[in-house]
């Protein structure tokens, strides 16, 4: 489980955590699930921060938010949907990555290859070899990339690096 752990291998509750649900026992007001799109606003802002407020995409109604229960839910939605909605056929995903991550795009039908990441020896990304593993990749190929804190490594680009990665994406 992708879980924070202490330098004693504990899973504490974070002062955060403590605030956040102190707060729902004095505010909330039922304990019904969420509708299967979630919570809307929650949805909205989403799609305001990904995409700009007034974007196109989201007045034509082209984004669409999905909450889910958890990273895996996520992938598992988004494979189902690219095996059944789109033409892409193969998915990237970095070595090492989170070991069901594979698995949940391959379960959907998709092929899976990995690109290139983690330098274990100077425990830095090695980013020559991402680059040189994406060059393999072809146009309507899918890659995964972990926005923050790559699992398992949490090692991340540079803003320069991101900056190559979304130039080599639209290549």
């Amino acid at each position: 489980i992708g879980v924070y752990k202490d330098e004693t291998g504990k899973t504490p509750v974070l002062t955060s955590v403590k605030k956040a649900e102190q707060y729902l026992l004095e505010n909330e007001t039922t304990k019904n699930y969420l509708g299967i799109d979630g919570i809307p606003e929650f949805g909205r802002c989403t799609q305001e921060l990904l995409f700009g407020k007034g974007s196109a995409l989201i007045n034509d109604k082209r984004a669409r938010t999905a909450q889910t229960p958890g990273g895996t839910g996520a992938l598992r939605v988004a494979a189902d949907f690219l095996a059944k909605n789109t033409s892409v056929k193969r998915v990237w995903v970095s070595n090492p990555s989170w070991p069901n991550h594979k698995s949940v795009f391959n379960s959907a039908g998709l092929e899976v290859r990995e690109y290139a990441y983690y330098d274990a020896e100077n425990h830095t990304l090695d980013f020559d070899a991402l680059i040189n593993s994406l060059s393999e990749a072809q146009a309507g190929d899918v890659v995964l990339f972990h926005g923050c804190c790559h699992n398992p490594t949490g090692i991340d680009p540079t803003l320069e690096q991101w900056q190559t990665l979304a130039q080599l994406s639209v290549e």
